[in-house]
């Protein structure tokens, strides 16, 4: 009996012993990678069924962008990413970008597809994570830039209010392009500039303004709404969010918003009577939408959203000549 007990004791402590180390090895090929390591070969399909391959000896600047399309985080990092990119130049021939998303949707995030190319970006769908294993990823999301022998320049895990001004000091450190900062610095100078209301609200509104071009309206708003806690005098901040509530049709939020704004300049007096117009559209109020959008396209003749909105009000009204020319000037002055 004592013999039987003994061998099942091995056997639990052979098991246990066996899984300790099966797990500290696949731990040790997924760990993160560290400064100054090579940077894995790997082959990976993109979202549109091609094969990217990376291979060393390339001479080039490699970042991989691991992303999670239902990540708030990620979709800020990604519009950070994206508009760095835009500002490279020439620069950006020598960068080749891997970014690895968990599902088809979240490349969406990339708006800018025909600058793909130009930048040599590359979507890659990685539903079974493996290239997560492979370069040990664990925080969403994660950056992991090359310099140009295919080593570890930096590593940047997580996202704050230092993501953006590190990657594009980093992407410029391995580019060889000229910047007046200190890359080691970069987080540090970032920190102190946010260090104002004055500065976190201008970020949260520029963040909203381009998540709303994205059509993510939701997070759009809940940038603006963080905005609005910091500076609820805003007028530029209250128009936002007026807009955006039209853009997701909550009519009545966004007359409440814009119903005591005091503006001073006419072309804050159009916007808000333009936002009331729409509101008033989608309500099924049409001849007072009609009212405050004649007003708000009388004070700015270059809103192409009031005259659209001017016509839908006279579309509705059956006013189908009316409806034509606001339509045709709003068409004129989106290709002005």
């Amino acid at each position: 009996m004592r013999t039987k007990r003994n061998i099942l004791a091995w056997l639990i402590l052979t098991l246990t012993v066996g899984q300790f180390l099966h797990c500290k090895a696949v731990y040790a090929r997924q760990r993160r990678l560290g400064i100054g390591e090579k940077i894995p070969e790997f082959s990976a399909t993109d979202v549109k069924e091609k094969v990217f391959e990376y291979r060393h000896g390339r001479g080039k600047v490699l970042m991989v962008v691991f992303l999670s399309g239902s990540q708030k985080r990620s979709v800020r990092a990604a519009v950070d990413i994206e508009r760095i990119l835009g500002n490279l130049g020439v620069g950006a021939k020598r960068l080749d970008v891997a970014v690895a998303v968990d599902d088809p949707n979240a490349g969406s995030v990339f708006q800018s597809k025909s600058k793909e190319s130009a930048t040599g970006t590359h979507i890659l769908l990685d539903k079974e994570y493996k290239l997560w294993g492979k370069f040990g990823i664990i925080v969403i999301p994660t950056v992991i830039i090359s310099d140009t022998n295919d080593n570890v320049l930096w590593v940047k895990a997580g996202y704050g209010s230092d993501f953006a001004p590190v990657i594009q000091a980093r992407l410029n450190q391995a580019l060889g392009i000229a910047q007046e900062i200190d890359p080691n610095e970069a987080d540090k100078v970032k920190t102190v500039q946010n260090a104002t209301v004055t500065a976190r609200v201008k970020r949260h509104l520029q963040m909203a303004k381009i998540l709303r071009q994205k059509g993510r309206h939701k997070m759009a708003i809940s940038e603006i709404k963080k905005a609005k806690e910091m500076d609820p005098n805003s007028v530029e901040v209250i128009l936002e969010l007026g807009e955006l509530l039209c853009g997701i049709e909550q009519s009545k939020e966004a007359l409440e918003v814009v119903d005591k704004i005091q503006t001073t300049k006419n072309t804050e007096k159009a916007r808000a009577l333009l936002i009331s117009g729409w509101a008033k559209r989608q309500m099924g109020e049409l001849d007072e939408a009609e009212k405050l959008l004649l007003e708000a396209t009388t004070l700015d003749s270059k809103t192409t959203r009031g005259f659209f909105e001017l016509g839908k009000v006279y579309q509705a009204k059956g006013e189908v000549e009316k409806a034509m020319q606001a339509y045709r000037r709003a068409l004129s002055l989106v290709f002005e």
